[in-house]
């Protein structure tokens, strides 16, 4: 049987996830109380979200695992790890990286603190774990400063179990 193109396409929960954090980081505006504009910049949670010209300070959310902790014929639960970045890289115009990686970091920290109540049906829990400073070289010798915070996720999916014919 085809699929119904009248039914819309929902995406996972842990994207549904990413998308929300990325909008709680696009809130981190100075006019907001912040000490950044973060949320004026670039926030990216898939490649294609990159200009292909792209050369200034950016912010990466991703999910860097995800570990089942029990399920059932209809639902899965699972801790689910998150990585939000803000990197500036060190030959771009930014005047006082580290300083401004400093200033990110304790933004992020302060808008990813959220009543999970507010969070998207199947977000069990969050909490931010750990936050950290470096400096990072890629595999073309670039070198940003970097904001690194690590959070973890409850997360209960459900699904439609399969008929067999």
């Amino acid at each position: 049987m085809a699929p119904d193109p009248s039914q819309e396409l929902v995406e996972p929960e842990s994207w549904q996830l990413l998308e929300f954090l990325a909008t709680r980081v696009r809130m981190v505006k100075k006019e907001a109380g912040f000490l950044t504009d973060l949320g004026d910049g670039l926030v990216m949670l898939d490649d294609d979200d990159v200009p292909n010209d792209w050369v200034g300070s950016a912010t990466s959310i991703y999910v860097d695992r995800i570990s089942g902790s029990s399920s059932s014929r209809a639902q899965s639960s699972s801790d689910v790890g998150v990585v939000v970045e803000f990197a500036v890289p060190r030959h771009s115009d930014e005047r006082h990286p580290h300083r401004l990686v400093h200033r990110a970091r304790k933004d992020l920290v302060r808008v990813l603190k959220v009543d999970e109540r507010h969070f998207p049906l199947g977000i069990t829990k969050f909490e931010v774990l750990e936050s950290q400073l470096a400096e990072v070289t890629d595999d073309t010798g670039h070198t940003s400063v970097v904001a690194q915070i690590t959070a973890r996720a409850g997360l209960t999916e459900t699904f439609q179990p399969l008929t067999t014919p």
